[in-house]
């Protein structure tokens, strides 16, 4: 469980960009320029505290205006939201367009910057869309889709031997590794960063994803995933559910009984609140992955790194709604709960990091992490998202992918 569009590695707040200085108050901007700041300042927001822990009181105090000053820019809180995706999806078009007909790593260097001058705007796109009206989410889900299927076009063109299909396949994979910057940090500077995105995209848009090879076999020591034996796992995997779909604020516990077929407060006979049923369902998937870690320390061999990523994959696959919800609902965890997950993860960087430092002895420490995490992010991108979970080959796809992001 590490994000996220898709996921996306989407390691916790410990990880997240360090928030930057307000926006400067300006004393008279035209209407455009205060619109544009309100939606800058609200991104930032959106982006730090998740849609609805922000209000519009929030951001007018921030820009230095009166909350009804901002209702004449944004007749509500979702408007200001839509606008703040589309601010950030407007600055991507612009790169694909201007950097289309030249070379493809120019494009995929404009994204790059893209992502990293506007942090926020890939957590927003794929964390918070979800609050906007259907009507709203369908005109950014197009435009979105408009930039995927110009960027696609152009990887085609370079790579005319390949389906469509597997093209968009590629260039989520490769949206995914410049997506990073919305939820990680780094120790790189800003040039060594972007070198190392824009390597570890370019090597997910040269990949032969039909030719790949199939993932080594499951060692016996795996952990699976247990069946619900009983009402208390039924809970928490139909909250689970529940949670992706609709997201956790959106879910009450009558909803859960309902689809449980109990009524909603016989759940407070086994969950004391409905956050307690979240932390259950991470301390559950946090506990399989930790075994599979001791598992490896045990063994008395160092882990290969195929291995590494194919175990990762398949428990990915296995959870992929847990893992959906881990990528868009984290800051509904309490902070003890929080830390036992991030433990758990920060243990999983740690071991790709030194087996590819291991295989790759050009990587030093910080540029390997870098492409560690933005592995994990293209693994937990592919598998959340509903229509790329159904090709038939998409574990053995996947991990081609996570492994030529690792390589570069």
């Amino acid at each position: 469980m590490s994000g996220g569009a898709g996921s996306a590695d989407r390691v916790g707040r410990d990880d997240m960009p360090a928030p930057r200085d307000p926006l400067p108050r300006a004393a008279r901007l035209s209407a455009a320029q205060r619109r544009d700041q309100l939606a800058h300042v609200a991104a930032r927001r959106f982006h730090e505290l998740g849609y609805h822990r922000v209000s519009l009181g929030d951001v007018a105090a921030e820009a230095g205006v009166t909350g009804p000053a901002v209702y004449r820019h944004f007749r509500n809180k979702e408007a200001l939201l839509a606008a703040a995706i589309v601010s950030g999806l407007d600055l991507v078009q612009a790169a694909v367009d201007e950097a289309s007909p030249g070379p493809l790593e120019d494009l995929v260097t404009a994204v790059a910057e893209v992502g990293l001058a506007r942090p926020d705007m890939w957590v927003l796109l794929q964390r918070e869309s979800r609050f906007l009206a259907p009507e709203s989410r369908a005109e950014i889900q197009a435009r979105f889709a408009e930039v995927i299927d110009g960027f696609s076009r152009r990887l085609r063109r370079q790579r005319p031997e390949i389906r469509p299909e597997d093209a968009r396949l590629l260039v989520t994979a490769a949206t995914a590794v410049l997506s990073l910057p919305s939820t990680t940090h780094t120790s790189l500077t800003p040039e060594e960063y972007r070198h190392e995105l824009t390597s570890a995209a370019l090597a997910c848009l040269r990949t032969n994803v039909a030719s790949a090879g199939a993932p080594p076999a499951a060692p016996d020591t795996a952990a699976r995933a247990p069946e619900p034996t009983s009402r208390r796992e039924q809970i928490v995997d139909t909250a689970v559910e529940l949670f992706f779909a609709r997201g956790y604020t959106g879910v009450s516990l009558d909803d859960i009984g309902a689809a449980v077929g109990i009524a909603g407060p016989s759940i407070l006979h086994h969950f004391a609140t409905k956050a307690d049923i979240l932390v259950t369902a991470f301390d559950r998937a946090s506990q399989r992955l930790a075994a599979d870690q001791a598992a490896r320390r045990t063994s008395g061999r160092a882990p290969d790194l195929v291995s590494l990523v194919a175990a990762y994959i398949r428990f990915s696959l296995e959870n992929r709604s847990l893992l959906g919800v881990y990528v868009s609902e984290l800051m509904h965890l309490p902070p003890d709960a929080l830390a036992r997950t991030q433990d758990t993860l920060r243990t999983e960087v740690r071991d790709w990091t030194r087996a590819l430092v291991a295989t790759s002895f050009e990587l030093e420490e910080p540029a390997a992490r870098a492409h560690v995490r933005a592995a994990l992010t293209v693994i937990n991108d592919l598998v959340r998202l509903g229509h790329f979970a159904k090709r038939p080959r998409i574990e053995t796809e996947i991990l081609a992918l996570a492994l030529a992001t690792l390589r570069g």
